[in-house]
């Protein structure tokens, strides 16, 4: 195992691949930087910059296998959430908190 892949899990290539990307379209964009830029000039960098920050994000979403993956931190704090909200209704109303 490589000290890449213990450092960000299996989907490292992924995340290699995505920064390259990522620089790439910032190269090429720069290439493109003049005085007179206009939103067709930056379209294609742009859109490749943005292709390679997502594949770097599904890189580090999804190419790991560690605990801290943070793929499903969202859905966790809002069933954590439901579950208080569902506690606090159900003792304000007298009803136990188990039905």
């Amino acid at each position: 195992m490589s000290e890449l892949e213990k450092t960000l899990g299996s989907g490292y290539q992924q995340i290699i691949i995505g920064f390259v990307v990522f620089i790439l379209g910032a190269f090429w964009g720069g290439i493109e930087a003049d005085g007179s830029m206009t939103a067709a000039d930056v379209y294609w960098p742009a859109l490749t910059m943005l292709a390679g920050g997502m594949i770097t994000m599904l890189g580090i979403s999804f190419g790991s296998d560690h605990e801290d993956d943070r793929t499903n931190d969202l859905m966790d704090a809002i069933n954590d959430l439901t579950a208080r909200l569902d506690k606090l209704v159900a003792m304000g109303s007298g009803k136990d908190s188990e039905e």
